[in-house]
Protein backbone atom coordinates (compact mmCIF):
# COMPACT_ATOMS: atom_id res chain seq x y z
CA UNK A 1 0.00 0.00 0.00
CA UNK A 2 1.41 3.13 -1.46
CA UNK A 3 -0.62 5.79 0.27
CA UNK A 4 1.12 7.72 2.96
CA UNK A 5 -1.01 7.61 6.01
CA UNK A 6 1.47 10.91 7.31
CA UNK A 7 0.36 13.02 4.28
CA UNK A 8 -2.31 15.10 3.84
CA UNK A 9 -5.72 14.39 5.24
CA UNK A 10 -9.16 13.14 3.91
CA UNK A 11 -12.03 15.49 3.84
CA UNK A 12 -15.42 13.95 3.98
CA UNK A 13 -18.08 16.50 3.09
CA UNK A 14 -21.92 15.57 4.66
CA UNK A 15 -21.04 13.41 7.67
CA UNK A 16 -24.55 11.16 7.09
CA UNK A 17 -24.41 7.23 7.14
CA UNK A 18 -22.13 7.22 4.39
CA UNK A 19 -19.57 9.94 5.47
CA UNK A 20 -19.84 8.93 8.66
CA UNK A 21 -18.84 5.55 7.83
CA UNK A 22 -16.32 6.86 5.82
CA UNK A 23 -14.77 8.89 8.59
CA UNK A 24 -15.03 6.08 11.11
CA UNK A 25 -13.12 3.53 8.99
CA UNK A 26 -10.51 5.98 7.53
CA UNK A 27 -10.08 7.42 11.21
CA UNK A 28 -9.23 3.67 12.36
CA UNK A 29 -6.80 3.07 9.76
CA UNK A 30 -5.08 6.31 10.64
CA UNK A 31 -5.88 8.76 8.93
CA UNK A 32 -6.48 12.85 9.67
CA UNK A 33 -9.80 13.07 8.89
CA UNK A 34 -11.78 16.59 8.29
CA UNK A 35 -15.50 16.86 8.61
CA UNK A 36 -17.82 19.03 7.02
CA UNK A 37 -21.28 18.88 8.03
CA UNK A 38 -23.66 21.01 10.37
CA UNK A 39 -23.08 21.98 13.37
CA UNK A 40 -25.25 19.54 15.51
CA UNK A 41 -23.60 16.84 13.08
CA UNK A 42 -19.83 18.32 14.02
CA UNK A 43 -20.07 18.13 17.36
CA UNK A 44 -21.86 14.43 17.41
CA UNK A 45 -18.55 13.60 15.40
CA UNK A 46 -16.22 15.49 17.63
CA UNK A 47 -17.80 13.25 20.34
CA UNK A 48 -17.65 9.90 18.59
CA UNK A 49 -13.98 11.08 18.05
CA UNK A 50 -14.14 9.99 13.80
CA UNK A 51 -12.74 13.48 12.53
CA UNK A 52 -9.74 15.79 13.84
CA UNK A 53 -10.99 18.63 12.20
CA UNK A 54 -14.50 20.53 11.69
CA UNK A 55 -15.92 22.94 9.28
CA UNK A 56 -19.11 24.05 8.48
CA UNK A 57 -20.27 24.21 4.54
CA UNK A 58 -19.95 28.23 4.43
CA UNK A 59 -15.88 27.30 5.09
CA UNK A 60 -15.92 24.39 2.30
CA UNK A 61 -12.74 26.22 0.48
CA UNK A 62 -10.59 25.59 3.79
CA UNK A 63 -11.68 22.13 4.45
CA UNK A 64 -10.54 20.93 1.29
CA UNK A 65 -7.73 22.95 -0.04
CA UNK A 66 -5.00 21.13 1.47
CA UNK A 67 -6.55 17.48 1.23
CA UNK A 68 -5.31 14.56 -0.72
CA UNK A 69 -8.73 13.10 -0.86
CA UNK A 70 -12.18 14.48 -0.90
CA UNK A 71 -15.61 12.15 -0.81
CA UNK A 72 -18.76 14.38 -1.08
CA UNK A 73 -21.60 12.85 0.60
CA UNK A 74 -24.59 14.62 0.14
CA UNK A 75 -27.40 14.66 -1.54
CA UNK A 76 -27.12 14.03 -5.66
CA UNK A 77 -27.96 17.76 -6.14
CA UNK A 78 -26.45 19.05 -3.65
CA UNK A 79 -23.16 16.90 -4.82
CA UNK A 80 -23.43 19.05 -7.69
CA UNK A 81 -24.26 22.05 -6.08
CA UNK A 82 -21.17 21.84 -4.11
CA UNK A 83 -18.83 20.53 -7.02
CA UNK A 84 -17.63 23.84 -8.52
CA UNK A 85 -16.50 25.37 -5.19
CA UNK A 86 -14.49 21.88 -4.14
CA UNK A 87 -13.03 21.71 -7.53
CA UNK A 88 -11.50 25.28 -7.42
CA UNK A 89 -10.80 25.13 -4.04
CA UNK A 90 -9.02 22.12 -3.82
CA UNK A 91 -5.15 21.65 -4.08
CA UNK A 92 -3.07 20.42 -6.97
CA UNK A 93 -2.91 16.37 -7.03
CA UNK A 94 -6.37 16.16 -4.59
CA UNK A 95 -8.26 13.42 -5.95
CA UNK A 96 -12.25 14.47 -5.50
CA UNK A 97 -14.66 11.96 -5.87
CA UNK A 98 -18.74 11.15 -4.67
CA UNK A 99 -21.23 8.50 -3.63
CA UNK A 100 -23.96 9.62 -5.65
CA UNK A 101 -26.22 6.63 -7.05
CA UNK A 102 -26.04 8.28 -10.51
CA UNK A 103 -23.02 9.14 -12.23
CA UNK A 104 -23.34 10.68 -15.81
CA UNK A 105 -24.74 13.59 -14.52
CA UNK A 106 -21.82 14.10 -11.58
CA UNK A 107 -18.78 14.05 -14.07
CA UNK A 108 -20.33 16.24 -16.61
CA UNK A 109 -20.80 18.71 -13.47
CA UNK A 110 -16.92 17.96 -12.59
CA UNK A 111 -15.92 18.45 -16.25
CA UNK A 112 -17.34 21.98 -15.89
CA UNK A 113 -15.66 22.70 -13.04
CA UNK A 114 -12.44 24.91 -12.94
CA UNK A 115 -10.06 23.40 -11.34
CA UNK A 116 -6.27 24.18 -10.54
CA UNK A 117 -5.06 20.43 -10.36
CA UNK A 118 -7.46 18.65 -8.55
CA UNK A 119 -8.98 15.54 -10.31
CA UNK A 120 -12.25 14.34 -9.89
CA UNK A 121 -13.28 10.43 -10.23
CA UNK A 122 -16.93 9.66 -9.91
CA UNK A 123 -17.55 6.96 -7.11
CA UNK A 124 -20.80 4.78 -5.91
CA UNK A 125 -20.17 2.62 -3.31
CA UNK A 126 -23.19 -0.66 -3.15
CA UNK A 127 -23.63 -0.11 0.26
CA UNK A 128 -26.04 1.18 2.64
CA UNK A 129 -29.05 0.64 5.22
CA UNK A 130 -32.22 1.60 6.27
CA UNK A 131 -30.85 3.23 8.88
CA UNK A 132 -29.85 7.04 8.24
CA UNK A 133 -27.93 9.61 10.06
CA UNK A 134 -24.43 9.63 11.96
CA UNK A 135 -25.99 8.23 14.61
CA UNK A 136 -26.11 4.56 12.41
CA UNK A 137 -22.59 4.97 10.79
CA UNK A 138 -20.79 2.15 10.87
CA UNK A 139 -16.86 1.20 9.53
CA UNK A 140 -17.37 -2.21 8.40
CA UNK A 141 -20.33 -0.82 6.36
CA UNK A 142 -18.51 -1.54 3.14
CA UNK A 143 -16.98 -4.52 3.87
CA UNK A 144 -16.99 -7.04 0.77
CA UNK A 145 -19.30 -4.08 -0.86
CA UNK A 146 -18.73 -3.32 -4.61
CA UNK A 147 -17.76 0.07 -4.86
CA UNK A 148 -17.89 1.48 -8.38
CA UNK A 149 -15.66 4.25 -10.10
CA UNK A 150 -16.40 6.23 -13.15
CA UNK A 151 -13.19 8.00 -14.63
CA UNK A 152 -13.44 9.83 -17.56
CA UNK A 153 -11.42 9.66 -20.37
CA UNK A 154 -9.19 12.21 -19.04
CA UNK A 155 -8.43 10.31 -15.39
CA UNK A 156 -5.18 9.46 -15.32
CA UNK A 157 -5.07 5.72 -14.67
CA UNK A 158 -2.18 6.46 -11.60
CA UNK A 159 -5.02 8.98 -9.73
CA UNK A 160 -7.71 5.85 -10.53
CA UNK A 161 -5.01 3.24 -8.58
CA UNK A 162 -4.64 5.96 -5.92
CA UNK A 163 -8.07 5.74 -4.89
CA UNK A 164 -8.56 2.30 -5.37
CA UNK A 165 -5.70 1.34 -3.02
CA UNK A 166 -7.70 3.52 -0.73
CA UNK A 167 -11.25 2.17 -1.23
CA UNK A 168 -9.76 -1.14 -0.78
CA UNK A 169 -8.26 -0.31 2.90
CA UNK A 170 -12.12 -0.54 3.60
CA UNK A 171 -12.48 -3.77 2.48
CA UNK A 172 -14.68 -2.76 -0.55
CA UNK A 173 -14.45 -4.36 -3.79
CA UNK A 174 -13.27 -1.97 -6.47
CA UNK A 175 -15.41 -2.14 -10.36
CA UNK A 176 -14.08 0.74 -12.69
CA UNK A 177 -16.74 1.46 -15.65
CA UNK A 178 -17.52 4.35 -17.64
CA UNK A 179 -20.46 6.66 -15.84
CA UNK A 180 -22.71 5.83 -19.17
CA UNK A 181 -22.50 2.29 -18.46
CA UNK A 182 -22.96 2.75 -15.00
CA UNK A 183 -26.21 4.89 -15.42
CA UNK A 184 -27.64 1.93 -17.88
CA UNK A 185 -27.30 -0.94 -15.68
CA UNK A 186 -28.16 0.98 -12.14
CA UNK A 187 -31.51 2.10 -14.43
CA UNK A 188 -31.90 -1.84 -15.07
CA UNK A 189 -30.99 -3.42 -11.74
CA UNK A 190 -31.68 -0.82 -9.57
CA UNK A 191 -34.07 1.89 -10.38
CA UNK A 192 -36.40 0.11 -12.60
CA UNK A 193 -37.17 -2.81 -9.97
CA UNK A 194 -37.74 0.50 -7.54
CA UNK A 195 -40.57 1.79 -9.18
CA UNK A 196 -42.23 -1.33 -10.32
CA UNK A 197 -42.23 -2.10 -6.50
CA UNK A 198 -43.82 1.25 -6.04
CA UNK A 199 -46.56 0.40 -8.99
CA UNK A 200 -47.38 -3.15 -7.84
CA UNK A 201 -47.87 -2.17 -3.83
CA UNK A 202 -50.02 0.71 -5.19
CA UNK A 203 -52.21 -1.52 -7.06
CA UNK A 204 -53.09 -3.07 -3.82
CA UNK A 205 -53.74 0.17 -2.19
CA UNK A 206 -56.00 0.76 -5.00
CA UNK A 207 -57.97 -2.20 -3.58
CA UNK A 208 -58.33 -0.73 0.04
CA UNK A 209 -59.22 -4.09 1.15
CA UNK A 210 -57.21 -5.88 4.62
CA UNK A 211 -57.99 -8.91 3.23
CA UNK A 212 -55.71 -8.80 -0.02
CA UNK A 213 -53.36 -6.41 2.76
CA UNK A 214 -53.73 -10.05 5.02
CA UNK A 215 -52.91 -12.06 2.22
CA UNK A 216 -50.28 -10.51 0.67
CA UNK A 217 -47.93 -11.00 3.53
CA UNK A 218 -45.87 -13.70 2.58
CA UNK A 219 -44.16 -13.34 -1.03
CA UNK A 220 -46.08 -9.83 -2.22
CA UNK A 221 -44.35 -8.17 1.22
CA UNK A 222 -41.30 -9.54 0.61
CA UNK A 223 -41.16 -8.70 -3.22
CA UNK A 224 -42.37 -5.25 -2.65
CA UNK A 225 -39.64 -4.28 0.18
CA UNK A 226 -37.99 -1.50 -1.32
CA UNK A 227 -41.53 0.36 -2.30
CA UNK A 228 -40.90 2.19 1.25
CA UNK A 229 -37.89 3.81 0.27
CA UNK A 230 -37.44 7.11 1.17
CA UNK A 231 -38.66 9.45 -2.14
CA UNK A 232 -36.34 12.38 -0.95
CA UNK A 233 -33.43 10.27 -2.55
CA UNK A 234 -35.21 8.51 -5.11
CA UNK A 235 -36.25 12.35 -6.48
CA UNK A 236 -33.07 13.28 -7.51
CA UNK A 237 -32.28 9.73 -8.75
CA UNK A 238 -35.12 9.67 -11.61
CA UNK A 239 -34.04 13.43 -12.29
CA UNK A 240 -30.75 12.56 -12.59
CA UNK A 241 -31.19 9.37 -14.88
CA UNK A 242 -34.28 10.46 -16.73
CA UNK A 243 -32.96 8.97 -19.93
CA UNK A 244 -31.59 5.36 -18.89
CA UNK A 245 -35.25 4.93 -16.46
CA UNK A 246 -37.35 5.51 -19.35
CA UNK A 247 -35.04 3.85 -21.86
CA UNK A 248 -35.67 0.77 -19.80
CA UNK A 249 -39.00 1.24 -18.65
CA UNK A 250 -40.05 1.43 -22.23
CA UNK A 251 -38.63 -2.06 -22.72
CA UNK A 252 -40.45 -3.57 -19.78
CA UNK A 253 -43.34 -1.82 -20.95
CA UNK A 254 -42.73 -4.16 -24.33
CA UNK A 255 -42.35 -7.39 -22.12
CA UNK A 256 -45.48 -6.60 -20.36
CA UNK A 257 -47.48 -6.07 -23.59
CA UNK A 258 -45.83 -9.82 -24.73
CA UNK A 259 -47.35 -10.94 -21.94
CA UNK A 260 -50.88 -9.80 -21.77
CA UNK A 261 -50.89 -10.56 -25.79
CA UNK A 262 -49.83 -14.36 -25.07
CA UNK A 263 -51.54 -14.64 -21.87
CA UNK A 264 -52.97 -17.67 -23.62
CA UNK A 265 -50.20 -18.93 -24.98
CA UNK A 266 -48.94 -21.45 -22.33
CA UNK A 267 -45.99 -22.07 -24.11
CA UNK A 268 -44.41 -18.39 -24.21
CA UNK A 269 -45.09 -18.39 -20.25
CA UNK A 270 -43.20 -21.67 -19.94
CA UNK A 271 -40.58 -20.09 -21.91
CA UNK A 272 -40.44 -17.32 -20.30
CA UNK A 273 -40.44 -18.84 -16.48
CA UNK A 274 -37.44 -21.43 -17.48
CA UNK A 275 -35.75 -18.15 -18.81
CA UNK A 276 -35.98 -16.59 -15.78
CA UNK A 277 -35.03 -19.74 -13.74
CA UNK A 278 -32.13 -19.80 -15.33
CA UNK A 279 -31.00 -16.56 -15.49
CA UNK A 280 -31.77 -16.52 -11.49
CA UNK A 281 -29.33 -19.31 -10.98
CA UNK A 282 -26.28 -17.37 -12.39
CA UNK A 283 -26.74 -13.38 -10.21
CA UNK A 284 -24.62 -13.70 -7.62
CA UNK A 285 -25.97 -14.15 -4.05
CA UNK A 286 -23.65 -13.91 -1.50
CA UNK A 287 -22.28 -10.66 -2.34
CA UNK A 288 -23.06 -6.84 -2.32
CA UNK A 289 -23.15 -6.03 -5.33
CA UNK A 290 -22.04 -7.18 -8.89
CA UNK A 291 -18.99 -9.88 -8.51
CA UNK A 292 -18.85 -13.46 -9.12
CA UNK A 293 -20.36 -15.60 -6.20
CA UNK A 294 -18.72 -17.01 -3.69
CA UNK A 295 -17.07 -21.20 -3.97
CA UNK A 296 -19.33 -22.57 -1.51
CA UNK A 297 -18.81 -25.30 0.99
CA UNK A 298 -21.89 -27.11 2.24
CA UNK A 299 -21.73 -29.08 5.16
CA UNK A 300 -23.72 -31.83 7.00
CA UNK A 301 -24.46 -30.55 10.64
CA UNK A 302 -26.61 -32.29 13.08
CA UNK A 303 -29.08 -30.22 15.48
CA UNK A 304 -26.71 -29.83 18.81
CA UNK A 305 -25.64 -26.92 20.94
CA UNK A 306 -22.03 -25.63 20.22
CA UNK A 307 -22.17 -27.02 16.81
CA UNK A 308 -22.05 -23.40 14.40
CA UNK A 309 -18.79 -22.73 17.05
CA UNK A 310 -17.04 -25.75 16.26
CA UNK A 311 -16.88 -25.64 12.79
CA UNK A 312 -16.23 -22.07 12.23
CA UNK A 313 -13.80 -22.60 14.89
CA UNK A 314 -11.80 -25.35 12.76
CA UNK A 315 -11.60 -23.00 9.96
CA UNK A 316 -10.36 -20.38 11.98
CA UNK A 317 -7.26 -22.48 13.08
CA UNK A 318 -6.66 -22.70 9.62
CA UNK A 319 -6.28 -18.80 8.94
CA UNK A 320 -9.56 -18.58 6.66
CA UNK A 321 -11.53 -15.96 6.37
CA UNK A 322 -15.28 -16.69 5.98
CA UNK A 323 -17.30 -14.58 4.05
CA UNK A 324 -20.59 -15.59 3.97
CA UNK A 325 -22.75 -18.05 6.33
CA UNK A 326 -26.01 -19.37 5.93
CA UNK A 327 -28.13 -22.29 7.65
CA UNK A 328 -30.42 -23.94 5.57
CA UNK A 329 -32.64 -26.98 5.38
CA UNK A 330 -32.61 -27.35 9.24
CA UNK A 331 -34.80 -29.69 11.11
CA UNK A 332 -35.12 -29.58 14.70
CA UNK A 333 -34.10 -32.50 16.46
CA UNK A 334 -31.90 -34.06 13.26
CA UNK A 335 -29.98 -31.11 11.28
CA UNK A 336 -29.28 -30.24 8.18
CA UNK A 337 -26.68 -28.16 5.69
CA UNK A 338 -24.51 -25.64 6.67
CA UNK A 339 -23.39 -23.47 3.63
CA UNK A 340 -20.08 -21.72 3.87
CA UNK A 341 -19.35 -19.18 1.74
CA UNK A 342 -15.61 -18.42 0.23
CA UNK A 343 -14.03 -15.80 -1.79
CA UNK A 344 -11.40 -18.16 -3.27
CA UNK A 345 -11.18 -21.69 -4.20
CA UNK A 346 -8.01 -22.53 -2.34
CA UNK A 347 -9.85 -20.81 0.76
CA UNK A 348 -12.69 -23.45 0.25
CA UNK A 349 -10.41 -26.51 -0.41
CA UNK A 350 -7.99 -25.40 3.06
CA UNK A 351 -11.63 -24.89 4.91
CA UNK A 352 -12.83 -28.65 3.00
CA UNK A 353 -10.21 -30.78 4.58
CA UNK A 354 -10.01 -29.71 7.89
CA UNK A 355 -13.58 -30.24 8.41
CA UNK A 356 -13.67 -33.60 6.92
CA UNK A 357 -10.64 -34.67 9.12
CA UNK A 358 -13.10 -33.83 11.94
CA UNK A 359 -15.46 -36.38 10.27
CA UNK A 360 -17.93 -33.79 8.37
CA UNK A 361 -19.68 -34.86 5.30
CA UNK A 362 -19.91 -31.75 2.69
CA UNK A 363 -19.37 -31.10 -1.18
CA UNK A 364 -17.97 -27.41 -2.89
CA UNK A 365 -20.03 -26.06 -5.47
CA UNK A 366 -19.19 -22.58 -7.35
Amino acid sequence: MKVNLKDRPITIIGLGLIGGSLANAFKREGFKIIGVSSVKTLKKAGELNIIDQAFQYDELGKAVENSAFVFICTPLNDIARILPDVMASAGRKTIVTDVGSTKKFICQKAAESASKGAHFIGGHPMAGSEKRGLEHSNPYLFYDAVWVLTPTEDVSRRDVKRLSELIGLLGAKVMVINPELHDRIAANVSHLPQLLAVLLTGQLADKNDDLYRNLAAGGFRDMTRIASSDFKIWRDIIQTNREEILSALTEFKGRLNALIENIDNLDFIERSFEIASEERKVIPRYSKGFLTPLIDVRVSVKDRPGELAKITNIIYYQGVNIKDIEIVNIREGEGGILRLGFSEKRDANIAAQALKKFGYNLIISG
